[in-house]
Parts: structure tokens; C-alpha cells; sequence
């Protein structure tokens, strides 16, 4: 397909911007604009390695947290601290080298950690649409923390059908006891869309397999708001306004209260997330001129804030002390991006170009106190600050961060079965804050970077692509790295003011074969990350405790290593559908001493089958479903202090599940999964938490008008 073709066939499904082509049979022929910013495009065509999840009533309902939608995704790895926890493991990377975004606005902030967080878990899955997920770096798109890779989380309208209307979905399961109830009512003209929808989920404790029975504690509540409003007065011209609000109360980080399901090895009497919330609001422009100089046009304010409230009471002895200390870090990240898409000709040749520009700054309020449990004394906690005492939470109050970038990206049909893709970005960064006279006093840590990639799509035969890409990525060092002071596994961490970003360079291979029955992509990757920064032991003031506990710091420790493969497979006989995944990921990283050893939280080979039934004939569909991992024993030396890692790790598993779900009507559904059949005892690696035995879910959804 030429590059005339592919763009203007893109710009047919860009409106609405976010709606795209239908689940097809071939899922290499579905579209996706993650990749590009601008257009959609066919993952089939893209040099960029992606990954749709297109999550179903029965998916959403099985899901305690978005993260579990891309439990069963190609070359998408999935691990929890906590039932209320979850984060995407993207080729080896985790945390803030893995990009999160909420329709296209980054959720990363300079707060976000490197290892696994629970921010995906901050979004309700009965709003998601979709979630589009580039693997591999993707600097030159979207900047500093796309190491890993993207996720971008698209939300679905609310008003699915003309005038007014609504949608309720509900869901409970027999493992928590718990359950999520979710309503939205809008209306749909012809140039007006506004909808309003609420989220209510209240989950126990969970139960997991053999005879390990309840973890205590693990339930939470979530609720949530959100709105949105669109005007599109013509189909050049689209304004769309979102406001999205989401609360989760008492979340707590299960692998303090336990030593590896050892309640007499915890680290902490109390560890709770209290409250961890997320909003955003944004205002877009969209501009569909369909001219050659300019095609698209996006302009993007939006703001976001974040709020992460930690509660902690040590044990020390043998018994809860008497002191529990609580940290509230506030985060506003106010916005602003432009991307467009435009059409030259060089020569004989039509080039589509996509540019844009971005800019996002983020602000600090931070506070953190002591409460004496036999006194009832409140002391807050403060640093030594070089114009006087600073409060501080987890990070120093009034810290500041700023990212700006500018990139383009060119794609040309070089020759009839080639399509080559170039892109760079200019990026600049910087983070300032008082840490403290004790910890390095005024900190401003500046830093730039020029990014590159390029890409080539080559049609040896009709149905066959190859795919390859040769890609720069970077990592900024942001304020966790730099300023942070709070406790981690093993000890506590220590800012670094002097921490200098990371640099990548990747390259991939993929092989990508579709018919109108079967599909197939299989990619191969190496990446090497310089100035890694990983966390290792550090000082205080020349003293390797503080407070009593073993300090850590982000260092730039060497050289990061990661190589590995993805696979996908999709196979239809008549009304019976087969797919498959794969994913292996090997890594290794020069520690602090400069010996190489394995990276840390790794996942092992793992993968899924399923088999699906479902004739068009009837309204009932049914599928067998296995997941499977390795036992995963090859262990960094952080990893075998890992309180979430057993001694001489992660064992494999195999867990088999039964779904069936039923259309009463075009408009309500009806589905039922029974997971974990065998009732294994088994956890993802590196979480925190075992995964939920032999259970009962139940999910339905009702779209109706008024």
C-alpha cells in the first residue's frame, strides 16, 4: 500500500478521532495511531511493534484493575504488588521507562518510580475502549520514559447510540467477594455529544489458590467521575473537553505485611495508599482540513494532578511501633502539545510528515508528619532547606519539573515494496528543588537530548510484511531520582542530585503475515541501555544507615542489556478461533562493583493459548483459555532480597479458565468466566501478591435509550 493510500484511507476513520475499524478477523489488519500521533494507520504497515487490546464486557468484568486487560496481550507482561496495584512490563522495563497514557496525554510524571507502581490502576476499566501498546522505545513520538515502550489507554464515548442514552455495566466474583457497578447517560446529535458516567467498586480480601486462603489485607474501594462534552460544528472542525476524576481509599501494599507469604517476616503493621487518585481535564482541538500542507491538526491543553497519600506504621522488634508516619505528594501537571501531519513532495517522491511539539510542567506539594501513638503528638516532617525548613512528604515541597520537546517524523514509499520512516526529536528537561542542606541543598539538574530512529516496512509478497527499526531512546532523570527521600524494599532511599539520563539504542525485526483466516507477527529485539540508573546501596553523610535503615540511592550504575523475542498467532476454522503468545525476555546490567549480573524483575517465558467458539448464527460465545510462565530462578542480587521473590525464584504455573458470555439482545450481554480451574498457588514475577484462586465471575451491560 503506498503512503498516499495508507494516509488518506487513515484519514477516513479519523472521525471521530478515536473511533477505529472494528475488531476484524485478522488482528493485523486492525488500525491503531498510537505509533504515528496523527493518523491511523494499519499495524500491519508500521515499522513500530504494537500490541491492541480491545477489551470485551467479559474481559472488563474479570479485571479488577486496567492493568489485568493486558494480562493475555502479545508481548505485554503484567505484575501487581497488590490487588490494587498494577503495572506493564515492557521488554525487561517497568515503572517510569514505560510511557502511560490517558488518550494521548501523559500520565509520567517526575514522581513516577522506576520500578513497579500502581498508577494503570488508577482508571476504570468499564471506560476503556481500547489500549493501543507500542513496544520497544518510542522517544522520538513522545519522549523521556518511553524506554519500554507506550501505553496508551483510549476511553470510550459515553453515548453509544443516536439521541439520549445510557449504559450500565455491573460485575462481582466469588474470589473477593466484591464487585464493580458502573452507569453513564449522554446524548448524541448530529453536531453535540455530551455524556456523565460514575464508577463504584468495593473488593475484599483475596483468596488464593491451594491453602494459602485469604491475604489479609488486600480489598480496597475505588469510585470515580468522569464527563466529556464534544462540539464538531463540521467534519473539518472538533472540540472535545474531558473531565476525568478516580479515587482508590485504603489500597494496601500487600509485600510489607508479609515476607514472601510469611506474615511473621513483615516489614510494616499498617502500609496503606490512602487516598491514591488521579484526575485529568483536557480541551482538543482537531482540525481535518484534508489538504496536502497541512492534513491533521491536534492541539492538546490539558491538566493533570495526582495525589499519593502513604501511610506507615514500622514494625521494630517484633512489635508495631509507636509512630506512624504519613507522606501526601501532590502533583500538577499543567500541558500543552501540538501535532500535525502534512504532505510534500520530494521530488517524484509524496513524503507524510508528522510533527508536533509539546511542553508540560510539573509542580510539587509535599508534606509528610509523625504521629506518636501513646502522646497523640503531631510533628511534621521537614528538611534543613538553605532559606529555612522545607516540608517534605516523599519529595521536597515546591519542587519543580519542566519537559519540552519538538520532533518530526517523515514516511516515503521509496520503492513500490518499501516504505522507509525517519524521525528525531530535540528534548530539554529540567527539575529543581530545595533537598535540603543535609542532602545537597538548592538541586537543578538540566539535561538534553537529540533523539533519532528509522524504519523500514518491505512487501516481499501480498500478504507478508518485514518490518525492521533501528531506534535511540532516553530516560531523563526526574525528582524521584533525584530528591527522594522514603522507604523501598530493604532499606530506605536518598536523593542523588547528580543522577545524568539514560540513552538507549534498540533494534527489531519483525515478520508479519495476514490472510482473511489466519495471522501472524513474530519479533525479534536487542536494546542496550547506557547510564542505567538502578537503584544501589549509597551514604548519608558518609554513614551507610539512616535512621537505622540501609540506605539507597538511583545511580548510574553501567550498561543495561535486554534481548528477546514476541510472537502472536491467530488462527479461524469456520466458527471456532485459535490464538497464541509468546514472550521472552532476557536482561543483564553491570551492577555497582562493574560485575554483570541478570537485571531485576525480569519476567520469565511465558505465554497464552485460547480457543474461542462462536457462530454468527447464534448469540452465544464460549472460550478455553490457559496462561503459562517458566519458573523464572535467574535472579539479580536485588532480586534475592526481593521480599516479593521467593528463595531461588518465581516457579512456573499453568492456569486454565472457562468463559462464556451470552447477547440476550443487540443490546445486552450476559457473560461468566470460572478462572484458575485447577486452583493453583501461583503468582506473576516480582508481584507482591499470589493471584486469585478458583473463582466465579459474573459481568453484564445494558445499553439503552431514554
Amino acid at each position: 500500500m503506498s503512503t498516499t493510500a495508507i494516509l488518506f484511507s487513515s484519514l477516513a476513520l479519523l472521525a471521530p478521532q478515536d473511533t477505529v475499524q472494528t475488531d476484524s478477523i485478522v488482528r493485523l489488519k486492525e488500525f491503531v495511531v498510537s505509533a504515528t500521533r496523527s493518523h491511523v494507520t494499519e499495524r500491519m504497515e508500521q515499522p513500530e511493534a504494537v500490541s491492541l487490546g480491545r477489551p470485551s464486557v467479559g474481559k472488563r468484568a474479570a479485571s479488577k484493575v486496567a492493568a489485568n486487560l493486558l494480562d493475555e496481550v502479545a508481548g505485554v507482561q503484567v505484575q501487581q504488588t497488590s490487588a490494587g496495584q498494577g503495572t506493564v512490563v515492557l521488554r525487561g522495563l517497568i515503572g517510569n521507562r514505560v510511557l502511560f497514557l490517558v488518550d494521548g496525554v501523559p500520565m509520567n510524571n517526575s514522581t513516577y518510580r522506576p520500578g513497579p507502581g500502581q498508577y494503570l490502576a488508577t482508571i476504570d476499566p468499564e471506560m476503556i475502549d481500547r489500549i493501543e501498546v507500542v513496544r520497544g522505545p518510542a522517544s522520538v513520538m513522545y519522549g523521556s520514559d518511553a524506554q519500554g515502550g507506550v501505553v496508551n489507554v483510549i476511553t470510550r464515548p459515553h453515548p453509544e447510540l443516536e439521541g439520549m442514552s445510557f449504559r450500565v455495566a455491573a460485575s462481582g466474583n466469588t474470589n473477593d467477594r466484591g464487585g464493580r457497578s458502573r452507569a453513564s447517560i449522554g446524548y448524541r446529535g448530529r453536531s453535540l455529544t455530551v455524556g456523565l458516567g460514575g464508577t463504584f467498586q468495593s473488593l475484599g480480601d483475596a483468596q488464593a489458590g491451594g491453602e494459602l486462603g485469604r491475604q489479609v489485607p488486600t480489598g480496597f474501594d475505588a469510585f470515580g467521575l468522569d464527563g466529556s462534552l464534544v462540539f464538531e460544528p463540521s467534519d473539518a472542525h472538533r472540540v472535545t473537553a474531558t473531565v476525568q476524576h478516580f479515587r482508590m481509599d485504603s489500597v494496601p501494599r500487600f509485600d510489607r505485611y508479609v515476607d514472601f507469604r510469611d506474615p511473621a517476616g513483615a516489614q510494616d503493621a499498617l502500609h496503606l495508599f490512602d487516598p491514591q487518585t488521579r484526575q485529568l481535564g483536557y480541551v482538543r482541538y482537531s482540525y481535518r482540513p484534508r489538504g496536502m500542507l497541512l492534513t491533521t491538526l491536534d492541539v492538546t491543553a490539558s491538566l493533570a494532578t495526582q495525589r499519593e497519600t502513604r501511610i506507615r506504621q514500622r514494625i521494630r522488634g517484633g512489635a508495631p511501633d509507636a509512630t506512624v508516619t504519613t507522606w501526601r505528594d501532590d502533583v500538577y501537571t499543567p500541558g500543552v502539545s501540538l501535532v500535525g501531519s502534512s504532505m510534500v513532495m520530494a521530488g517524484p517522491r509524496l513524503v507524510a510528515l508528522t510533527w508536533g511539539a509539546e511542553i508540560y510542567r510539573d509542580a510539587l506539594v509535599s508534606e509528610g508528619s509523625n504521629l506518636d501513638l501513646r502522646s497523640g503528638t503531631v510533628t511534621p516532617i521537614v528538611r534543613n532547606g538553605v532559606t529555612g525548613p522545607v516540608s517534605s512528604g516523599s519529595f521536597p515541597d515546591g519542587a519543580r519539573s519542566q519537559r519540552l520537546g519538538v520532533f518530526l517524523s517523515a514516511d516515503v514509499q521509496i520503492l513500490d515494496p518499501v516504505l522507509l520512516s525517519v524521525g528525531g526529536r530535540w528534548s530539554q528537561f529540567r527539575n529543581e528543588a530545595d533537598v535540603g542542606v543535609d542532602f545537597g541543598g538548592m538541586v537543578e539538574n538540566r539535561s538534553s537530548d537529540l533523539t533519532g530512529q528509522v524504519g523500514l516496512v518491505v512487501t516481499p509478497a501480498p500478504r507478508w510484511r518485514v518490518a525492521a527499526r533501528v531506534a535511540e531512546g532516553f530516560r531523563a532523570p526526574n525528582l524521584y531520582d533525584l530528591t527522594r527521600v522514603g522507604p523501598v524494599p530493604g532499606g530506605v532511599s536518598l536523593p542523588n542530585p547528580d543522577a545524568r539520563p539514560e540513552l538507549s539504542l534498540s533494534g527489531e525485526l519483525s515478520v508479519r503475515y495476514a490472510s482473511a483466516r489466519s495471522a501472524l507477527e513474530v519479533t525479534g529485539y536487542v536494546a542496550r541501555i547506557t547510564d542505567f540508573i538502578d537503584r544501589g546501596p549509597g551514604a548519608f553523610q558518609g554513614d551507610t544507615l539512616f535512621g537505622g535503615e540501609r540506605v539507597f540511592q538511583g545511580l548510574n550504575v553501567g550498561v543495561a542489556r535486554m534481548r528477546g523475542i514476541e510472537a502472536e498467532a491467530v488462527q479461524h476454522a469456520g466458527p471456532v478461533r485459535l490464538r497464541g503468545t509468546l514472550t521472552y525476555t532476557i536482561g543483564d546490567q553491570e551492577g555497582i562493583d562493574g560485575v554483570e549480573q541478570p537485571m531485576s524483575k525480569i519476567p520469565p517465558l511465558a505465554g497464552t493459548a485460547a480457543m474461542q467458539w462462536h457462530d454468527d448464527g447464534f448469540p452465544i460465545w464460549v472460550e478455553y483459555v490457559l496462561r503459562w510462565a517458566r519458573t523464572q530462578d535467574r535472579l539479580s542480587v536485588r532480586d534475592e532480597s526481593d521480599p516479593r521473590i521467593p528463595a531461588g525464584g518465581t516457579p512456573g504455573y499453568a492456569v486454565h479458565g472457562v468463559r462464556a458470555g451470552l447477547d440476550v439482545t443487540d443490546r445486552l450481554g450476559v457473560s461468566i468466566g470460572f478462572e484458575n480451574i485447577g486452583d493453583a498457588l501461583y503468582r506473576s514475577h516480582s508481584s507482591g501478591i499470589d493471584a486469585p484462586g478458583r473463582h466465579l465471575w459474573l459481568g453484564a451491560s445494558w445499553t439503552g435509550r431514554f
